[in-house]
């Protein structure tokens, strides 16, 4: 949990996350955090500490807890280094605070001879690197105000590569100026709610008519977003026909997964945020475009919005907290479409790459750390039970940390996918196949964390949705609607 924490801490504040633990099991305990910071792009720095190390060749290990945390998480760190000597302290912290916040952001790990922590250590400060200038990078600031310009329906579409570019303010401010409708990654749909100009998350699960909007668009500017879509699909494929594309990531690699006749900037969008923010003149709104895509969000708007949507929306409107943090499974889901329904405003934090089970508790501790402010815990049945020993943390320690508990008895997103693929086969998924839950609240009585909790019971039988069938254009959700205004609406 503690490595949860620091993610959620560095999630919340944009400064570096740190979590620490002790060796053997602490280590390995550890590593679905790691693997969490590598795969969301959190700048965490993680540190170990190893003791001897006197296996002889042919020996698995020659101490009990011993293992060599370095070698193991090679392929889930932007840096990894065992320190052994006083004098590499210095150069290895540097380097792995270096790594963690340059380009790409993300986790590294320094483990530490346990015979150095006695040692005394003088240092001083590296110099800062001065901050490299934007102004060179003209061409791509012309690129978009052109294709914005020549455009008839463009639309930006973000993602959580935004999160540390600027300040929530700002943005707003960069669309303000912009004046053109934004669609989001469900993982970033915080990033500018509360702005006129944006329309809703896309995907499989995602807001209609934020889909419809993608669907129509003629230019896509692609900020910090993967446009992780399968290319090939009969669902996406129409959009990277129809829609001139622009992408702007600060990972190389992630702009190798390419997209025909797109235009490609590696890029820190943090610097594109600052500059595109120092231009006086931006072209005329496209106010056709605009009224439609306010058409469409008035005419979709009371789609999909189930009974634990509407109770998690009305929980939304009375609690008023500034920042949420979201667990892994169908509340998650249902939370993001009540969260979209009130036109939230509040910090959403999500696992979405790794969809770390049982990671919110953490995160939620971490991010009151860095906010000082209450946070709201949004957590499933199944999530819920796997850090819940953190209920005696928040209560010893008096924080402001909140749960709110969506209980529907089962693990619903995996049933479903069980019974798709299975025909009807499940297991592990419900009373019936090996799952059960606790009674909640008494559990919550035993820590003394009445104050601190919430509960919504939602019917077991109450699926996911929207969702994409296979083959389906990303618009055409299930449930169908109905089809004469599907129709009309895709016609607009």
């Amino acid at each position: 949990t503690a490595g949860f924490a620091a993610c959620g801490y560095a999630q919340a504040s944009g400064k570096i996350g740190l979590a620490y633990a002790t060796r053997g099991p602490g280590i390995s305990n550890m590593f679905t955090a790691i693997a969490e910071a590598y795969q969301e792009s959190i700048p965490v720095v993680f540190i170990t500490s190893h003791g001897k190390r006197d296996a002889i060749e042919g020996q698995r290990f020659g101490s009990n807890q011993e293992l060599d945390i370095v070698e193991s998480v090679q392929n889930i760190t932007k840096y990894a280094v065992n320190i052994d000597e006083i004098d590499q302290v210095i150069t290895c912290v540097t380097n792995a605070l270096k790594a963690a916040t340059s380009g790409r952001k993300g986790p590294t790990l320094i483990d530490v001879a346990a015979t150095l922590w006695d040692k005394e250590l003088d240092y001083c400060l590296p110099d800062q690197e001065s901050e490299q200038p934007y102004g060179n990078y003209g061409a791509i600031f012309k690129e978009i105000g052109s294709a914005i310009f020549e455009a008839t329906r463009p639309v930006i579409l973000i993602g959580d590569g935004l999160r540390y570019a600027a300040e929530k303010d700002e943005l707003l401010s960069l669309s303000e100026k912009l004046r053109v409708p934004v669609i989001s990654s469900r993982g970033s749909q915080d990033l500018l709610s509360g702005s006129h100009y944006y329309f809703g998350y896309v995907g499989s699960h995602g807001i209609r008519y934020s889909n419809f909007i993608m669907s129509k668009a003629d230019l896509i500017i692609a900020i910090g977003n993967r446009m992780a879509f399968p290319r090939n699909s009969s669902s996406f494929s129409p959009v990277i026909r129809n829609a001139r594309i622009i992408r702007i990531d600060v990972d190389e690699g992630e702009l190798k997964n390419e997209i025909s006749s797109e235009i490609t900037y590696q890029f820190d969008v943090g610097c594109l945020i600052k500059g595109l923010s120092e231009i006086e003149r931006f072209p005329e709104a496209k106010e056709d475009w605009i009224t439609l895509c306010n058409q469409l969000k008035q005419e979709l708007n009371q789609e999909d919005c189930t009974d634990p949507v509407m109770k998690i929306a009305e929980y939304l409107l009375n609690e008023g907290a500034k920042t949420y943090v979201c667990d892994v499974g169908n509340n998650e889901f249902w939370f993001s479409r009540a969260y979209e329904k009130v036109q939230c405003t509040a910090r959403l934090l999500i696992s979405k790459s790794f969809g770390t089970l049982g990671s919110a508790i953490g995160k939620a501790i971490g991010a009151y750390y860095a906010t000082g402010e209450k946070v709201v815990c949004v957590v499933g049945d199944q999530g819920f039970q796997y850090n819940i020993q953190e209920l005696q943390y928040i209560v010893s320690n008096q924080i402001p940390v909140k749960t709110l508990l969506i209980n529907n008895m089962c693990s619903r997103m995996i049933e479903d996918h069980e019974m798709t693929k299975y025909d009807g086969k499940v297991i592990h998924v419900n009373k019936e196949s090996g799952y059960q839950v606790p009674d909640f609240m008494r559990i919550v009585k035993a820590y003394g964390a009445e104050d601190n909790f919430s509960e919504i019971v939602v019917d077991e039988n109450i699926a996911l949705s929207p969702n994409l069938p296979r083959d389906n254009a990303c618009q055409d959700l299930h449930p169908a609607l109905d089809r004469e205004k599907y129709y009309h609406l895709n016609e607009l």
